[in-house]
Formats: C-alpha cells, structure tokens, sequence
C-alpha cells in the first residue's frame, strides 16, 4: 500500500505536467497545428488504447468480442473527427450513426450461419458495448478539442479533481461503504467529497477556460460540477463492474498502480459525453 502511493505520488504529477505540455502546445499552436489537433490526436491514441484494453478484458472473462472489427471501427471512426469543420451537430453525428452500423450489420450477418449461432449475440452485444462505451465519447471528446480547446482541459480538470477529492476524503473520513459488491475501497463520504471537490472547480474553473466563448453563470456552472462528477463516479463504477465480472485488478499492467489506459479514462469517458451537449447547448 506504501509502496502504491509513493507510485501515484511520482506518476499522477508527471501526467499532469504531459496534460499540460500538450495543452500548451496545441493552445499555443507552438508545432504550427490547427488548435485543437494535437489533443485530439493524443485522446485518439488514449481511445484507441483503452478500446484495445476493453476487447481483451472482456476476452478474459469468457465473452466473445470481434477485437480486430472494434479496433478498425474505432479506428476509422476517431480519423474521421480531423476530416471537417465541427460547429454543425447534425454533420457531426454522421461518423457516429454510420460507424456503428457498419460495426454492428456484419456481425449480425455473420450470426446468422449455424457455426455462429452460439456465440452470434454475444458477439454483437459485446463488441457494440466497446464501441458505444469507449469510441464514441472519445470522439466526441476530440471533436469538443477542435471546437473549443479549453473547455476540454476544464473537463479533465473538474472530474480528476473531483476523483482526488473524493479519494483523499474517502481516505480521510470514509465509513460508509457506497456499493462495496462492485467497489469496496468507495465510502459515501468519499463521493461526497468528490462531487463537492468537482463543483468548486467547476465555478473557480470557468472564468479562466471557459469565457469569453462559453458564458457559464454561477448556478449553470455548479450544476456542471454535479452532472460531470455524477458521470465520472458513475463511469468509473461501470469500468469496476466490467473487471470484477472478468475477474482482473486493472485493465492492464501499463501504468505502475494506475492500471492501463481504460482505467485511466474511465472517469472521463461519461462525462465528456455530458459536456458535449452542454457545449451544443451554449454554442
């Protein structure tokens, strides 16, 4: 336990500072870039990533996934967030529509023969859930980069503040367990934490990243703070179900006491799906 938190202390800093020296560049537009194009790029590569890490967890627990058709969907998908002008929801929402069934049709087709009856359903289901679960909020999360950069960096601020918040609390004051059969290291008292840690960050947040294009007012902006934690909590609690059900820790090894990328953005996955029609909203 020592030993993981003196790994976190080291790793969740040098993270923050790569966040933040993308952040700059992209912003800055110091690579010459259009502004937002690096950020969505390195969410693409996380996106990528994490759908990779959700096909071979599930594989684990016993469940059929169609990993190379998910990750060549995902793919093409993510690519084609760079290909237009995002300001237009209805032309925004065509990769969407039309990636998910050219996902899903072949599946169903490929169900349909005797050998495939078995595992057919399963297969369409799980390899969908990857789809709709990792690849379309990180796509919208790189369209949110090419429409309005810094509300992409409040997002991640105000759910990972909230989840430290909510850890350092719950570690502080936590008692009261909040669904110990999915997550027993969560405490009600961490989750409040967490959400009271979000909301301040959302209101002390706005003025520096959100104006003058996105207007916020204070009740708008504390009632941000609560829709983006109860959607962190809740995406973080959906990526504790999948590895109890599959039986793993961490949906991979690659980030000593962190886990791998999907445990990385699972908290995020949610929330920027939240903040996209927000931002529809006030745009």
């Amino acid at each position: 336990m020592a030993s993981d938190l003196r790994t976190r202390a080291v790793l969740a800093p040098t993270m923050l500072a790569i966040v933040g020296g993308v952040y700059w560049l992209d912003w800055s537009q110091a690579l010459g870039l259009r502004q937002g194009v690096l950020s969505a790029a390195v969410l693409g590569l996380c996106g990528l990533g994490g759908v990779h890490e959700f096909a071979t967890l599930l594989r684990s627990g016993g469940f059929a996934v169609a990993k190379r058709t998910l990750l060549t969907m995902t793919l093409a998908l993510l690519v084609s967030s760079f290909w237009f002008v995002w300001g237009h929801v209805d032309h925004e929402l065509y990769p969407l529509v039309l990636g998910t069934l050219l996902l899903l049709f072949p599946l169903a087709v490929r169900s349909l023969g005797k050998d495939d009856m078995r595992a057919g359903l399963e297969r369409q289901g799980a390899t969908l859930l990857g789809f709709i679960y990792v690849a379309w909020p990180v796509y919208l999360a790189m369209g949110t980069c090419l429409r309005h950069l810094p509300s992409v960096l409040y997002v991640v601020l105000v759910c990972k503040g909230g989840d430290i918040g909510g850890y350092c609390l719950g570690r502080l004051f936590g008692r009261h367990k909040l669904i110990p059969h999915i997550s027993p290291g969560k405490t009600i008292e961490g989750a409040l934490g967490s959400l009271a840690a979000s909301m301040v960050l959302a209101v002390v947040l706005r003025d520096a990243l959100l104006l003058p294009r996105v207007d916020l007012p204070l009740w708008g902006a504390l009632g941000v703070g609560a829709l983006l934690n109860f959607t962190t909590q809740t995406g973080d609690l959906i990526e504790s179900l999948l590895k109890r059900r599959c039986g793993a820790k961490d949906s991979s090894r690659l980030l000593p006491a962190h886990g791998g990328i999907l445990d990385l953005i699972d908290s995020l996955l949610f929330s920027f799906c939240a903040w996209f029609l927000v931002l529809v909203r006030l745009t």
